[in-house]
């Protein structure tokens, strides 16, 4: 008798290329943290203690630091709002409704971009475990050209943020276990903040929970028709 086994889905990580661009990412964005225009706009919602730390890494640390498993640069990949207005932009939009990111910051936004942009389009679920998206924004992203992600998204100044920045625990851990020189110590806190991250990702926002619930109808009461 033959048993019929059911096709597992294969799901493909992300490649050793792969974790070579987020180094490469990460570690241009924290160099703009410890001294470019990076530093101002996305630390101002650490607690001061933390930011200092980011602000004075030493090189060393900087570099374990880097080796983070995923991006510690967020595009905003889960506001949805902001998203659904780089998503709607027009070719005949303004480009510079937003304020225009200085050099080194453009140079990283889309370097960045471009980057996940490839990784949507080929392997979806390996761009949503560097960067915490969802299926769902990793497809939209990908519907559009790597010219009109650019020519929108990667325009905006208000586009990049420290990941998960309102999270003091997380980057507590990167700051100290994360930076560690004995490897297992560092790896143990790496998994272990890509853990929290990922879990963050897959939990629905209580403000669109709110918001479905005012949007549902209260069912109406009707009187049964014996017909």
């Amino acid at each position: 008798m033959r048993i019929k086994r059911e096709a597992a889905v294969d799901f493909q990580g992300p490649g050793a290329t792969d974790f070579d661009n987020v180094r490469s990412l990460n570690r241009a964005f924290i160099r703009l943290l410890r001294s470019g225009d990076a530093k101002r706009t996305c630390l101002q919602s650490l607690p001061g203690d933390l930011a200092a730390c980011i602000s004075s890494l030493p090189d060393g640390r900087a570099d374990r630091l880097a080796t983070t498993p995923f991006l510690l640069l967020s595009f905003r990949e889960r506001d949805d709002d902001f998203w659904e207005e780089v998503f709607s932009a027009g070719p005949n939009r303004e480009l510079f409704a937003a304020s225009p990111p200085s050099d080194d910051l453009r140079r990283l936004i889309s370097a960045g971009l471009g980057f996940v942009w490839q990784l949507a389009m080929q392997n979806p679920y390996a761009a949503r475990l560097i960067c915490g998206a969802s299926l769902h924004w990793c497809e939209r992203l990908a519907e559009r050209t790597l010219f009109r992600v650019l020519a929108t998204a990667g325009m905006r100044a208000d586009i990049l943020m420290l990941r998960c920045g309102s999270d003091s625990e997380l980057w507590s851990k990167l700051l100290s276990s994360g930076t560690s020189r004995e490897n297992e110590v560092r790896r143990a806190a790496h998994i272990s903040a890509l853990q929290a991250v990922l879990t963050r990702a897959a939990t629905p926002e209580r403000k669109k929970w709110a918001a479905a619930a005012c949007a549902l109808r209260s069912p109406s009461l009707r009187v049964a028709d014996d017909r």
